[in-house]
């Protein structure tokens, strides 16, 4: 791999993330006990980021509207899931043919994205806790976070907590094993 090379993956992963952070400023994660708000900044999150976005609800945000948003933020958190996978395996990160090397740094964040890319793109995308496999990427996802699994009813995908970790832990692996190729 060339120098060139390593420098549009980056720049593409740097492309991804910051359309991926502001179609999620749009879309954040709105509190349960937000019924009945009629305006409300974007999250934290996105405002540290430059994201300086206001919401306005005619009659006040229902307990449906905010279910709705929350749908099509986890929504955005999976395609994002998928574009980094798919960005990943266009660079020969890895693939079918290209195994992970479990000795480069971020290698775990490399297994999980590709896993919760097959679930995602090749199924409904919901978490089955009696899929054996399903299981074993969420005990592995639980562990690594600080989730209690037993509390998991879908994929735990928080932007903060465990996808800017996911992404960073693919671009220092992409960064090594292109370094190393």
């Amino acid at each position: 791999m060339t120098e060139k090379n390593l420098d549009n993956l980056i720049e593409a992963l740097d492309i991804l993330w910051k359309n991926f952070n502001n179609c999620r400023a749009h879309f954040p994660c709105v509190p349960e006990d937000s019924v009945g708000v009629k305006s409300a900044l974007t999250s934290p999150f996105y405002l540290r980021q430059g994201f300086n976005i206001s919401f306005v609800f005619s009659a006040g945000i229902s307990s449906e509207q905010i279910a709705k948003i929350n749908q099509i933020g986890h929504w955005i958190n999976q395609n994002f899931i998928i574009r980094l996978c798919a960005l990943l395996e266009s660079y020969n990160i890895f693939s079918e043919t290209v195994k992970i090397d479990k000795s480069i740094k971020g290698s775990w964040h490399i297994d999980i994205v590709r896993r919760l890319r097959h679930y995602f793109a090749h199924s409904s995308g919901r978490y089955h806790s009696n899929d054996k496999r399903h299981l074993e990427t969420m005990k592995s996802i639980c562990e690594k976070f600080g989730y209690s699994i037993a509390l998991q009813e879908d994929w735990p995908l928080p932007i903060d907590t465990v996808l800017k970790q996911l992404y960073e832990g693919c671009v220092d692996y992409a960064k090594m094993k292109m370094k190393s190729a």
